[in-house]
């Protein structure tokens, strides 16, 4: 079907006028050619720069991932600090006495501990020791209080997901920004925590546990852009999740805590919360090995490469004003090329009508007024090369009919030997008589359907009279037997195929032999019927077995073999008629006889 479409194109070009074929030409190989590397240009700056925003991208999240790992590294510092403070931990097990007195000394000397780090860092909204027995020390820094702060909803903190996550390591547990607090003070907050041990009696295992809760604002404010710094900034949106896919920080903290599902994409996450949405968007990511979260930034694609479009557009501009100058100029050329072609097609109608004394007159100084100034001189000479071309028909003609006349008809020979056959029966001359019948049969084979292919069965019916002709020829000096297998037969063959192998066997192998000749033809096929081998086999005076040698030569008889026409040209013909799957082979003793195998390939009818 593809190769229809292409040539009906073929020749509905071939069929245009010249001046369309010229423009179309132009169209093709100049204005499309101009127009696709416009866009190829655009196409690889656009690819370019998209290449060099997200490299850009990338080296934001890099530099926002750092800032964040020496933010934490600040906090989780300080939970190592006071976890491992010597008079946290003994405070801790004086709290664990039954002595109240004890116990109430204890717990102010931690809130005094823990107050200690109001300065240490920003962001820190409260610190809280979880007792084994579940009782609780908690100082809020945003309060100053002990006793109002953002776990005031639960009785008891071994319930909360900080406390549960430390329980499930022996080193830090980070637990993702969520929403903390009543509606009318709500907070986002992220908690490390971390167990506490006594080191002098590690056989209890710990023996409290650390919870510090950080403010979700202190992650949002290193990944949020300052829009109104740089407007720019507002096609792009930065967050984080953890390795579980919840979010801890994202430009809108009421989606903290909120987790990715695995069969959502980051772009549609995006768009649902209203950021970005319906823009054509594209993300990076970069996870950090540290901390095990990965850092997302996705951007407003078309936004960020306005530039580049616009460049398309000017591209696409500048093209189109090209082309049409372009296609105006082929015009005007085509025009003048199509003025010049009518004028000269005009010339060559008049011609063809007979009027030889047509002159064609070119409109510009060109090759086109060349060639009406050679179309002028040719007509002036047509006339002349007529006049001789009539002459030499004229005289082909009367050669022709000289060579007929001369040509002796084929009819008249078979005719005369008809008339010679009636007179010897005339006479009683019988022998005689079937002599001539065999020989107007062996003339009449030989001269009609030259070259053609026929049954075996006609052949073999041939060269029995042939034979037969040729023992009258030789006083039956030599016997001759013919056998072939039934369906050998019906093999098609070249005509007079074997007849000359069958000459040669009589005119050299019984030539000075008076009696005692053996002629012998065997027709059988190979195994699998694809060769028919003809073996022609004589006890004549044989072959030097240099010339045998020379006839086995398949080179030395396709390169003509030497001077004489005999075997030569013989195993030449048996080539040309089959080709390679032809074969032959020649087997010849001096006064012993000759033995030549035929090969001749088997084609269909």
């Amino acid at each position: 079907m593809k190769n229809k479409k292409h040539r009906g194109l073929v020749r509905w070009f071939q069929s245009q006028k010249i001046w369309k074929k010229i423009l179309y030409a132009f169209i093709i190989s100049a204005i499309v050619p101009l127009i696709v590397s416009q866009v190829l240009l655009v196409y690889i700056n656009m690819t370019s720069m998209k290449g060099k925003v997200d490299e850009l991208m990338v080296n934001e999240l890099v530099q926002m991932a750092e800032r964040v790992d020496l933010t934490m590294e600040i906090y989780i510092n300080l939970v190592w600090q006071l976890s491992s403070d010597s008079q946290v931990i003994d405070n801790i097990a004086n709290q664990l006495d039954e002595d109240y007195e004890t116990d109430e000394v204890a717990k102010w000397e931690i809130y005094d501990k823990i107050r200690q780090y109001d300065v240490s860092a920003n962001g820190i909204e409260c610190i809280s020791i979880v007792l084994q027995d579940g009782q609780s020390i908690t100082y809020d820094f945003k309060n100053a209080s002990t006793v109002q702060n953002i776990w005031n909803e639960y009785e008891d903190l071994r319930e909360t997901e900080p406390y549960q996550r430390a329980q499930e390591t022996s080193g830090i547990a980070i637990t993702p920004t969520d929403e903390y607090g009543s509606r009318e003070n709500v907070q986002y907050l992220f908690h490390i925590s971390k167990k506490i041990y006594d080191y002098n009696r590690l056989e209890k295992g710990s023996v409290a546990t650390l919870i510090m809760s950080i403010d979700g604002k202190e992650l949002d404010k290193i990944c949020t852009v300052d829009y109104q710094h740089d407007p720019q900034q507002e096609h792009n949106v930065n967050f984080i999740i953890d390795r579980d896919g919840y979010i801890l920080a994202y430009p809108d903290l009421s989606y903290a805590g909120e987790q990715i599902q695995k069969q959502e994409s980051v772009e549609e996450f995006v768009q649902s919360t209203g950021r970005l949405e319906g823009k054509n968007i594209s993300y990076n990511q970069y996870e950090d090995k540290k901390l095990g979260w990965v850092f997302y930034n996705v951007y407003d694609r078309a936004y960020l490469l306005d530039e580049v479009i616009d460049g398309l557009g000017l591209a696409v501009g500048v093209a189109i004003f090209f082309t049409i100058f372009a296609v105006v100029m082929i015009c005007s050329m085509t025009n003048s090329i199509k003025s010049s072609l009518q004028s000269l097609m005009q010339g060559i109608r008049q011609v063809q009508e007979g009027n030889l004394d047509v002159k064609v007159v070119a409109g510009a100084e060109d090759e086109f007024a060349e060639i009406a100034q050679n179309f002028n001189s040719m007509t002036g000479k047509l006339q002349d090369l007529f006049d001789e071309v009539t002459k030499a028909t004229q005289k082909q003609k009367e050669a022709e009919i000289r060579a007929l006349e001369a040509q002796i008809n084929p009819h008249f020979l078979y005719n005369t030997l008809d008339s010679i056959n009636w007179m010897a029966i005339d006479k009683g001359e019988y022998e005689i008589s079937k002599m001539l019948r065999d020989l107007g049969v062996i003339l009449r084979y030989s001269v009609n359907k030259s070259n053609q292919v026929v049954k075996m069965q006609e052949e073999i019916e041939w060269l029995e009279k042939y034979v037969s002709l040729q023992q009258l020829r030789f006083n039956y000096s030599f016997s001759f037997e013919l056998y072939a297998e039934e369906e050998a037969r019906n093999v098609r063959v070249h005509k007079l195929l074997l007849q000359p192998f069958i000459e040669n066997a009589i005119d050299h192998g019984f030539k000075e032999i008076v009696s005692g000749g053996e002629l012998r033809v065997n027709l059988v096929f190979s195994e699998d019927k694809s060769m028919l081998y003809a073996i022609i086999e004589d006890n004549g005076k044989g072959m030097t077995p240099e010339d045998t040698r020379k006839y086995n030569d398949k080179e030395y008889i396709l390169n003509g073999g030497g001077p004489g026409i005999g075997l030569v040209n013989s195993f030449t013909r048996l080539y040309m008629y089959y080709g390679k799957e032809a074969d032959w082979n020649v087997s010849s003793i001096l006064s012993v006889g000759t033995v030549i195998t035929l090969k001749i390939p088997v084609q269909e009818n």
